[in-house]
């Protein structure tokens, strides 16, 4: 445990980072005398590392060994804390108080952003409160994944509102931009969790052919059974030609959510069992169409997401990927 330790410190400083470890790390436990010590080290986080201790005593041996190992194991952790932290934010740190990594109480998901426009947009997350009565949420964005140095306002969701769902708007944002953020939860004890890295682009307000983009339309589903479902939307191709229109479904919200965010073509779409499918429906499409497609094998009495979506070159003769809002269904109990 001792090398371990030691590597991770050797590689923070061959980085350049300055690297704060407990003091008298190698007597972390010690004997004087008859009696047995342990200390136990405790990172803390304000405009820099330190840390506070606590001795213990122990007469029993196999107590004492117990200790010991458990002391080199808090100070190895407090040495991952802070490389976490610093690669998370490389070289830009939050205000105090710092955060902590891996033990908050409530669990934070990002969700995909929505209303996206050349200044504005919307961003979406969700918390699961687990046993705390409420969390103060709020979303860190920025131009870099690697730094995040806004922040929107801190607000206090309550369990007793049966809302685990929240969503902060943005305004005076740079237009066809791309951003990332992500959803930030903290206890009631103020340790945080964070959601997953997203990112979004504002529209470009000086391209004229954005309102001429292809438009895509999803029904509600019908014919609902068990274990299958009938989709039908509509796809107007407006100025551009030779769409791929396809149906996404699954019972996975987030990765339905995300398909013309994290694809660019039909075939770079890597289906994942019950969580995503996708079905092509036309490899063609010149002008306006009606998609219809009826999906199997679903599981019964579950949730599926749904959306249409339609592939095609923009005036760059680049791929890209526009969908329908995701839909909902719930298939029958047998």
């Amino acid at each position: 445990m001792k090398k371990i330790t030691f590597l991770l410190t050797l590689i923070l400083v061959a980085a350049g980072v300055t690297v704060v470890t407990p003091q008298q790390a190698d007597a972390a436990c010690y004997v004087d005398g008859n009696t047995q010590y342990c200390t136990t080290y405790t990172a803390n986080r304000g405009n820099g590392y330190y840390f506070t201790n606590q001795n213990r005593y122990y007469t029993n041996g196999r107590d004492f060994q117990i200790a010991q190992l458990q002391a080199y194991v808090d100070q190895l952790q407090a040495l991952i804390d802070q490389l976490r932290e610093l690669q998370s934010n490389q070289g830009t740190y939050p205000t105090y108080p710092r955060p902590s990594y891996g033990n908050s109480d409530v669990d934070v998901t990002t969700r995909s952003a929505t209303d996206i426009d050349d200044e504005e947009v919307t961003l979406r997350g969700e918390v699961d409160f687990n046993n705390e009565d409420e969390a103060t949420v709020y979303f860190q964005y920025g131009k870099s994944s690697s730094n995040l140095k806004y922040e929107t306002t801190h607000w206090v969701l309550d369990e007793d509102d049966d809302d685990e769902d929240f969503e902060q708007g943005l305004t005076d944002l740079e237009e066809d931009t791309k951003y990332y953020y992500r959803a930030v939860a903290e206890d009631e004890r103020g340790r945080e969790d964070y959601g997953q890295i997203y990112s979004f682009t504002t529209d470009d307000d000086d391209r004229d052919s954005d309102d001429d983009y292809p438009e895509v339309e999803v029904e509600d589903a019908d014919d609902v059974d068990e274990n299958s479902a009938e989709l039908e939307g509509e796809i107007d191709m407006n100025d551009f030609k030779n769409g791929i229109a396809f149906f996404v479904y699954g019972e996975d919200e987030d990765q339905v959510d995300d398909i013309e965010d994290d694809y660019d073509t039909y075939s770079d779409i890597d289906e994942d069992g019950d969580d995503l499918q996708k079905i092509k429906v036309d490899s063609d499409v010149d002008n306006k169409i009606t998609a219809y497609a009826t999906i199997g094998g679903l599981d019964e009495d579950t949730d599926i997401y749904f959306t249409l979506c339609v592939e095609f070159e923009d005036e760059d003769d680049d791929d890209r990927i526009i969908c329908a809002g995701t839909e909902e269904f719930t298939t029958d109990e047998d």
